[in-house]
C-alpha cells in the first residue's frame, strides 16, 4: 500500500472524510491537532476545575540580600554583599524526600496557566513521571534587582518557583523582618511597596545616610537592622562603633534594602519588643512573642505573633495598656 493510500486510510479511521483534492499529509497534521485541541478542552470541562485569572497587574522585584564575609568587607569591591557583580544564581523547584517534584501551583493555578499557555491537560502536574514540565524550569537571579511581571504566564511560574523556595527566598520584606533566616538570598519585594517609602527629593544613598544620622547612637536600633538584614544575630554587648561600621558596609552594599527597614513604620516598636526580651519581660519562642508573666501572645485570637505581628498589635490603641505596662518595667 502506498504512502498516499495509507494516510487516506488513517484520516478514515479518525472519521475525517477524504478529500483528493487535498494533500493527506496537510490534512491529517491539521486535523489530528484540532482533535487533540478538544480532547484537551474536554477533559478540562470534564474535571470540574474552575477556570480563574489567577495573574495579576503588578510588578514584584527580587533584591538580592548582601551578607558580609570575612574575606571581602570593602562595600566596594567586586565581590561585596557575597556575590560577584555580574554573576547570577540558579534557582530550581525544590524536590520532595520521594524525589517528586514540590507543587509550586495550586488547582486553579494550574488550570488557569494550561489554558492560557495552551498546554494539554495536567501539562503542569509536577508528578508527572514522563515529560514533566517542571524539569526544566530554571529562575535566573542576578545580584541586581530583578523584575517579575506577574501579569505574565512564564514570570509568575517563575515567581511561584522562588516562593517554592522557602529556605532561599524571602516571600517579602515583613517575612524577613519576623524571621530572618541566615540562608535567605533574595527577598521579594512588592514594586507598590517599593515606592511608598519614597520620601524627599533625592537618591536612596542620600536618603540612607540621612535616616542613619537619626539612629546612628542607638545600639539597640542598629542591632535590629542588622539582624533583619543580615539574619544573624548581634552580640548585646556590641560596640557601637562595630555597629555602625556594619550598617555603613550594608548602606553601601543595597542603600534601597536598608531604606526599606529602617523606614518601616513599626521600627521603633520592634526595637521595644527586643528590649523586652533581652530584660525577659517578652519571650520569644520560635520567632513568636509572648508576655512571660502570663504568657498571652502579642497578638489577635486569629494571628500569629511574629515580630511584625506583635508590632502591630502594640500599637493597636485599644492595646495601649500593654504597651504602656512593657514600657514601664524596661524603665523599672
Amino acid at each position: 500500500m502506498s504512502k498516499k493510500m495509507e494516510a487516506k486510510a488513517e484520516q478514515s479511521a479518525l472519521g475525517f472524510e477524504v478529500d483528493d483534492t487535498v494533500e493527506p499529509l496537510q490534512t491529517r497534521k491539521v486535523e489530528v491537532e484540532n482533535v487533540k485541541s478538544t480532547v484537551t478542552e474536554n477533559k478540562r470541562q470534564e474535571s470540574n476545575e474552575p477556570i480563574v485569572n489567577v495573574l495579576r497587574n503588578e510588578r514584584v522585584i527580587v533584591r538580592h540580600i548582601p551578607k558580609q564575609s570575612g574575606m571581602v568587607t570593602d562595600p566596594k569591591h567586586v565581590y561585596s554583599g557575597g556575590m560577584a557583580e555580574g554573576s547570577f544564581r540558579i534557582f530550581v523547584v525544590p524536590r520532595l524526600r520521594s524525589g517528586a517534584f514540590v507543587n509550586v501551583l495550586t488547582k486553579e493555578e494550574k488550570a488557569c496557566l494550561e489554558s492560557i499557555m495552551g498546554l494539554e491537560y495536567n501539562a503542569l502536574n509536577s508528578f508527572k513521571t514522563k515529560n514533566n514540565y517542571w524539569e526544566n524550569v530554571m529562575v535566573r537571579l542576578l545580584k541586581q534587582d530583578n523584575y517579575l511581571d506577574l501579569s505574565v504566564p512564564d514570570d509568575y511560574i517563575k515567581y511561584k518557583v522562588l516562593l517554592a523556595n522557602k529556605d532561599l527566598i524571602a516571600p517579602s520584606l515583613e517575612a524577613l523582618q519576623d524571621n530572618p533566616k541566615a540562608t535567605y538570598q533574595y527577598v521579594i519585594i512588592s514594586e507598590g511597596d517599593e515606592s511608598k517609602h519614597a520620601k524627599m527629593n533625592m537618591n536612596s544613598r542620600m536618603r540612607s545616610y540621612y535616616e542613619f544620622g537619626q539612629i546612628k547612637d542607638d545600639p539597640y536600633t542598629l542591632r535590629v537592622i542588622i539582624e533583619t538584614i543580615d539574619g544573624r544575630a548581634t552580640a548585646p554587648n556590641s560596640k557601637l562603633e562595630y555597629l555602625q561600621e556594619k550598617i555603613d558596609n550594608l548602606i553601601q552594599m543595597d542603600s534601597k534594602l536598608f531604606l526599606k527597614v529602617i523606614t518601616d513604620p513599626y521600627l521603633k516598636t520592634k526595637v521595644l519588643i527586643k528590649k523586652a526580651v533581652e530584660a525577659g519581660i517578652v519571650m520569644n519562642r520560635d520567632n513568636h512573642y509572648y508576655l512571660r508573666e502570663d504568657n498571652t501572645p502579642l497578638c489577635e485570637a486569629n494571628e500569629e505573633s511574629t515580630l511584625s505581628v506583635a508590632a502591630k498589635y502594640l500599637n493597636t490603641p485599644r492595646h495601649q495598656d500593654v504597651l504602656f505596662a512593657i514600657q514601664a518595667k524596661l524603665k523599672d
